[in-house]
């Protein structure tokens, strides 16, 4: 959460593919957006943008005002500007009634038009532009996390390409000798990485560009489920054999997994596992801005109880699935069922809007999203995409969002650098990812674990001012597409820790009840005090990464000595950083 948002000069984002025009993307009578055409063509050098009419209060001495409706109808009558769709902020429903009347951000256009009049429209103190960029997760630099900084990010313009591209065949298994179907498998090389998914015989086939198999540099495998993965570096693997990679299933870890229930390492470092077990953060609506989520998992059929596909990529409804299991896996933390089975989420009996933008969305999609939270009445909105550059459109809208008294909770980053847009905007929670060294090692941590036992920052974390708090985020155990569970990383992960516990907060705290306390700025900025004042700094960690520290469950909620525990609860963490009950 930093101190002020940003604005965006147009430029060539997205560019050459323009949707088919349509009137609106406004809310229908239902309150859905209403949906946008799939058909595509294409025009040399053209780009996608957002325009809105600057608000009055921004616009300079002597500068008049434009209204939407007249900025609207000059876009679609100008030839060079083919409108594509309008956000415009519902008036007639649940929490926009309190935002709206004097709504920070206006209603947006977007359209496809030639950087050249991109340009020249921005030029006009009436008008703001941006690029409406594409939405994405912040991916883990090879260099600083996601393989460890053993592996350097190789330019392509120096990269020297084989003439004849090598091969690598790897096989995927568990110890039994089962296969591993859809693991993703990553060879990193000294010119380039090259990737490739098993097939159903467990099998991937790599083309190495710049590398032959003895020239690697690492070999990383990310099973879909029921595996840890594994790293392997400096794999010293021989032509033209096949590699046989052995995976380490998770009922080896843990005895009887998935029938019986584990609790997760952050449980005992956030001290989950000493509240009340009554506490389920029941009424809380949260909204999980992701990939969608697979509905279909035991663990999640009960708790997802509606959501929204904005990408429309298809013209069908697809957010009760998820492309990337990214959302799957947040929302297992957030919320899976109490079924003494696999895991249980830390507001277990909270309402979770599965609000699907990737893979697809952009910058207006995100605004619509925002929307819907506000006109269905969400209490929590965990917004885990990001986009490059600052928008002042995304920050006026979650602007909005806080006036409307919904708390919005992002990832803080896995760059091991700058925080991203939009954790950097005010109003946003940020969170980083924590690691331990009781835990099993996952991608790079186990190259960068520190000498002492015990908590450090998770190497791919964000580092800046605007970090609030962190989360565990390394080596979670959740709900995995498919109906399976997998070990997770990422400020996401820890950022769903957090969000659980914030519904808990609003659902059972004395002072924060919602059905006690209106949804207002002053909730949500009492939420969001109470989260960082709760927090344990953590030992020797730099606080630019860490923030306030680790959130401590019993601290927030205020029982931290009204309610006791079986000692039992408190012993060490196991080898793998997990306790059976």
């Amino acid at each position: 959460m930093s101190e002020q948002g940003g604005s965006v000069k147009p430029g060539n984002g997205d560019e050459g593919t323009k949707p088919q025009k349509v009137q609106s993307a406004a809310a229908t009578p239902s309150g859905e957006p209403a949906s946008r055409s799939g058909q595509r063509d294409r025009r040399v050098g053209w780009g996608r943008y957002l325009v809105a009419p600057r608000p009055p209060g921004l616009l300079a001495g002597g500068v008049p005002p434009i209204e939407a409706s007249a900025l609207f109808t000059l876009l679609e009558e100008d030839p060079n500007v083919e409108p594509v769709a309008q956000v415009r902020p519902s008036r007639s429903r649940g929490l926009g009634a309190i935002a709206e009347p004097h709504a920070a951000c206006p209603p947006v256009a977007v359209v496809m038009m030639p950087e050249e009049r991109a340009r020249a429209l921005a030029a006009n103190p009436q008008v703001v532009v941006e690029i409406d960029q594409p939405l994405t997760y912040t991916p883990a630099s090879w260099a600083s996390g996601g393989l460890g900084t053993a592996t350097p990010v190789s330019d392509p313009a120096l990269t020297v390409p084989l003439a004849e591209p090598g091969r690598l065949s790897v096989r995927v298994q568990g110890a039994d000798g089962d296969t591993a179907a859809g693991a993703h498998v990553w060879a990193v090389g000294t010119g380039a990485t090259a990737h490739a998914v098993t097939g159903p015989d467990g099998r991937a086939e790599l083309t190495l560009a710049a590398d032959t198999p003895a020239t690697l540099k690492a070999l990383y495998v990310r099973p879909a489920s029921d595996y840890w993965p594994l790293r392997l570096d400096d794999p010293r693997l021989r032509d033209g054999a096949e590699t046989t990679v052995e995976l380490t299933a998770l009922a080896q870890t843990f005895e009887g997994f998935p029938g019986q229930a584990v609790t997760g390492w952050g449980w005992q470092a956030m001290r989950l596992h000493q509240i009340p077990p009554t506490y389920r953060g029941h009424g809380i609506k949260i909204a999980l801005i992701d990939s969608g989520v697979d509905i279909t998992h035991p663990d999640l059929k009960d708790t997802v109880h509606t959501g929204y596909d904005f990408t429309r990529l298809s013209g069908e409804r697809t957010w009760h699935t998820d492309a990337t299991g990214h959302g799957t896996w947040c929302a297992g933390i957030i919320a899976a069922a109490d079924n003494r089975t696999g895991i249980t989420g830390i507001a277990a009996e909270a309402e979770l809007h599965a609000l699907k933008l990737f893979p697809g969305g952009h910058v207006s999609d995100l605004l619509e999203a925002v929307d819907y939270c506000i006109t269905h009445h969400v209490d929590i909105a965990q917004l885990n995409l990001a986009y490059p550059l600052p928008s002042q459109l995304v920050a006026w809208k979650l602007l909005d969002a806080h006036t409307a008294g919904i708390a919005v909770i992002a990832p803080a980053g896995d760059t091991a650098g700058p925080l991203t847009q939009p954790a950097a905007l005010p109003h946003v929670l940020a969170v980083g990812a924590l690691a331990h060294t009781g835990t099993q090692p996952t991608g790079g941590t186990a190259l960068l674990q520190p000498p002492w036992p015990g908590l450090y920052p998770a190497p791919f974390t964000a580092t800046g001012p605007g970090v609030d708090l962190a989360a565990p985020g390394t080596a979670i155990i959740t709900t995995g597409p498919g109906g399976g569970y997998t070990p997770a990383d990422g400020t996401a992960i820890a950022a769903s820790h957090v969000t659980g516990l914030a519904a808990l907060l609003l659902a059972h705290h004395d002072h924060l009840r919602t059905h006690a306390t209106p949804r207002t700025p002053a909730r949500t900025s009492q939420l969001y005090t109470l989260l960082r004042t709760a927090c344990r700094p953590v030992p020797a960690a730099d606080p630019a990464r860490t923030g306030a520290g680790i959130a401590d469950a019993p601290t927030a909620l205020g029982i931290a000595t009204t309610w006791q525990y079986s000692p039992a609860a408190d012993q060490p963490f196991t080898a793998a950083g997990y306790r059976q009950p």
